[in-house]
Order: C-alpha cells, then structure tokens, then sequence
C-alpha cells in the first residue's frame, strides 16, 4: 500500500504541471489570436491601400479620356467648318501638329474621309496610303448617327501598327450625310509609364483592362501580356458584376504570384483598373514582427514550464547524471562505439557464457590501412573523420543484440561475435570490409585501391573445449596475428586465424 505522503505529493505535482500546461496554452493562444488579428488587419489595409490606389489610377484613365474627348470636339468643328482643300489639310495638319504637343498623354489625332481615307493627322512624318474602313472604330459611325464618342476596342494603331486605344466622334458633311471621323489614340505605353511612378513593390503590379477583359497596359510591363482576354478572370466574372469597385486577393495567371488587389470601373468610359501588391511582400513586416514576437513568447513559455516542472528535473537529475557518466564510462566520445574497457568486460563475460553453453566466440580485430599516412597527407581532423565513418559501417553490419563493436586503440577496432562460427565471423569480417572500401574515402597515400581501406584478422575459440590455460587474451592474440598475415599479404583483405 502507497503510504499517504507519497499520495499527496504526486498529487501536488500533477497538479503543478497542470497549472503550468494551462498557463502556456493560454499565452500561446493569446498570442496566436492576436497575431492572427494583426495578419487580418495588415491584409485588409493592404487591400484598401490597393482600392484606394485603384479608384485613383481610374480617374487618372477616365481624365484622360475625357481631355481626348474635348479635343475631339474641336477637331469635330474645324472638319466640318468647310470643305477640305489641299491648302486647308495643310493648315488643319500643321494645327495637330502643334496641338499633340501639348497633350502628352495623346499619341495621335487623326482625321478620315467619309470612305475611310486619312485626310491628315498629327503626326510629323504621315503615313501614305493609310484606311480605316473596316475599323470598328470607323464602321461604328459610319452605321450610327449618333454624334456622341465612341471607345473602341484595343487595336493596332492604322497610323503605325502599335498598340492603342481610340476615342472617336463622327463628323458630317452639309445635309447630315456622313463625312468621317476624327480619333484620339492613347498608347497602351502612355499608362504603363505612368504606373512606373508608384512603388507597389517588387511583387506588384498595376494593370488597365478595357471592360471587356482585353489586357491594354500593365506595371512591370510585360510584353506577351499586352492585348491578352481576362474576361475568364474572377475579377469579371465574380466582382465586377458584384461591385465596381471593391477589393479582393488572386493568383496571377501572368506570372503566378498571389496578390491583394483592389479594383475600379470607370465611372464614365468603359475601363477597369487593377492594383495589387504580393501577399508575400505585404506581409514582411509583418512576418518579422511575428519572429520576434513568437521568440519572445518561446522565451516566456519556456520559462514558466522550466519553473514549473524545475522540482520534478531536480528529482530526475541524479539518474539522469548517474546514466550518462555511465555511458560516457563505456564509449568512446570520438566514434560512440565502446571503449576498452567495456570491451574487456564483455569479452570476460562472453567467454564465461561460451564456456558454459559450449558455443564458439569469434573475435575480429580491425586496422585501417597506411592510417598514418591519411593522417600525415588529410590532417587529423580528416583521420577523425574517416574513423567515424568506418565506426558508422560496423554499427550498420554488426546489429545482432549480443555482439559488440569497440574500438580498441588507436585505429584498431574489435568486434565479439558470440555463437558464431569461424565461417560467420569470415562472411561479417568481408561484409565489413567490402563496405568500407564502397566508402570510397580518397586515400592515395594507402593501398593500390586508392580509396580507405581496412585489413581484418578473424580468430573464432570454443571456450568449452580449451585448456585451462587458454583464456579470452588468447582469442585476442590469434586475431591479432591473423591481422599481421592479411597485412603482409597486402592489406585490404580478411585473414582468419589458423588453430594452433
């Protein structure tokens, strides 16, 4: 029966550690939710950061627009002022020429004919033979009265072939009759060079869809992009018929990164702008705030259970010590194999236990070749290396429970088999042997192997059947001199001791 006192204190000490698990799991907990909380709400400033940003760049496309539009409704004037002659193309000419340079974001004003001819435009070297019927821009008022403007998709430009936007308005002659067109063209170049001046990151971007989904400009640009259909993208499938403005996190099928975006349709003209910045990037502040944080919070956690179970570490303390003084006793603190001494007390043990159940020991005694000569050409911290691996190839073929693998001085390492026979002890010794020259450790100071090789001297004895006399330092000496034979027959080879 426990006596009561015992009871009681294991009680206390359950009860302890209780305490203390409780008291980590709460503070872990505490700041787990508060980090999460943090993580919410720095992704949620980065996606109204991004909304904002967003809403801004589409007033900036919707002004632009807008300026195209009222330049439009000069040159609307002026082509139908009267009739076109050659003297006043020249003039009109010369008057986009000047006009385009003071409106940068512009690439060109042109003005066509009613069957689609360019009359004349603002650029200083005029395209000849240029037509845009067949245009969607021109077939539009060409087939509609309606003076308003007209956005026209993203097109190479008829002017050069570059990438453009138009804005266009219908021009007539006298009687309302169709007399053409005049169109802006906004390069997809103008507004990826603007985004350029915001700093979104290295893992940003900022893009100008039209609202059918067709990629016209994009920050970092990337070219194989431009002119690209997004209308399978969520953006337009899921949030823009939601909301035209709003915020919300993707993968890019651009380039794959995941990003916090906000959006914006344009109020007035048919444009959606994209601002996003990388999850990633975003949250690495963040991210380096949680390291310290969860550091500080280790610490703290690491302190209260050392408190908490410092009573119970100093109870098991003793033993813990007693044991690993007992193992540094009966190991070698280079290889982890056992030491000598060990290995004398076992050997003592086994021949006694061979001696009474009438079963063979057999003993190998292992030396790595022109050692020396490693040590001498790679240094002493290569010759460790090289007894630690040898070491790692015994433990691996010697794992039987009884056997014992030690080193025995120096590079010399011995392994007892016990019950084994003299055949045994030969297949274990070139198992070891084949499967340190695998190694294939450089030794070209060694044998003609060129690689680390060992030399092996097996003895196997039947305690039962000995004379008195004879005892387990004769087994050793028999696989001491069968060591010195596959030596002087030229190392890297398996000796067995011959019966005396």
């Amino acid at each position: 029966m426990i006596p009561a006192r015992t009871i009681a204190t294991v009680s206390s000490a359950t009860w302890l550690k209780s305490f203390v698990v409780v008291v980590c799991l709460v503070i872990i907990s505490l700041e787990g939710w508060r980090d999460w909380s943090e993580r919410r709400g720095e992704l949620a400033r980065v996606e109204s950061t991004m909304a904002t940003l967003a809403r801004s760049l589409a007033q900036h496309a919707e002004d632009t627009f807008e300026l195209a539009d009222a330049v439009l409704v000069d040159l609307v004037d002026r082509a139908t002022a009267s009739e076109m002659t050659p003297a006043r193309a020249v003039r009109l000419r010369d008057f986009l020429t000047e006009r385009i340079k003071t409106l940068p974001r512009l690439k060109a004003l042109a003005i066509y004919g009613r069957d689609g001819e360019l009359r004349t435009s603002s650029l200083e070297v005029e395209p000849k033979d240029v037509n845009a019927a067949g245009q969607d821009f021109f077939e539009h008022h060409r087939n509609s009265k309606s003076h308003r403007w007209y956005f026209g998709p993203f097109i190479r430009d008829p002017l050069d072939g570059g990438w453009v936007l138009t804005l266009s308005r219908r021009f007539d002659e006298p009687g309302e009759e169709f007399g053409g067109v005049v169109v802006a063209s906004i390069e997809s170049r103008y507004f990826s060079d603007y985004y350029a001046r915001f700093d979104v990151g290295k893992q940003g971007s900022l893009v100008l869809f039209t609202s059918g989904g067709i990629l016209v400009a994009r920050y970092p640009v990337k070219e194989s992009a431009i002119g690209g259909n997004g209308s399978a993208d969520p953006l337009f499938t899921r949030h823009l018929p939601q909301a035209p403005a709003g915020s919300y996190s993707y993968r890019s099928a651009v380039d794959g990164v995941e990003r916090l975006s906000g959006y914006r349709r344009g109020d007035h003209f048919p444009v959606v702008v994209l601002a996003a910045a990388g999850r990633e990037e975003s949250l690495a502040s963040w991210y380096q705030d949680f390291v310290y944080r969860i550091i500080a919070v280790t610490v703290l956690v690491a302190t209260v259970a050392s408190l908490g179970w410092g009573l119970a570490r100093q109870l098991r303390r003793r033993d813990r010590a007693e044991a690993e003084l007992s193992i540094l006793a009966a190991t070698d603190g280079l290889t982890g194999l056992a030491n000598r001494r060990t290995f004398d007390s076992h050997l003592e043990s086994e021949w006694l236990r061979a001696a009474r159940e009438d079963t063979p020991l057999s003993l190998l005694l292992i030396d790595i070749d022109c050692f020396k000569a490693f040590n001498d050409a790679y240094g002493h911290q290569a010759g460790d290396h090289c007894l630690c691996s040898v070491a790692h190839v015994l433990k691996n073929a010697v794992r039987r429970p009884g056997d014992l693998v030690a080193r025995y001085g120096g590079e010399e390492i011995v392994v007892l088999l016990p019950v084994t026979s003299a055949k045994g002890a030969a297949r274990v010794a070139e198992l070891i042997r084949s499967g340190v020259e695998t190694l294939g450790m450089p030794h070209k100071h060694g044998t003609s192997a060129g690689v680390v090789t060992i030399s092996i001297g097996t003895a196997t004895l039947f305690p039962a059947s000995e004379a008195i006399s004879t005892g387990p330092k004769d087994l050793v000496a028999m696989a001491d001199r069968a060591l010195y034979d596959a030596k002087l027959d030229g190392r890297n080879r398996v000796a067995v001791a011959k019966a005396a």
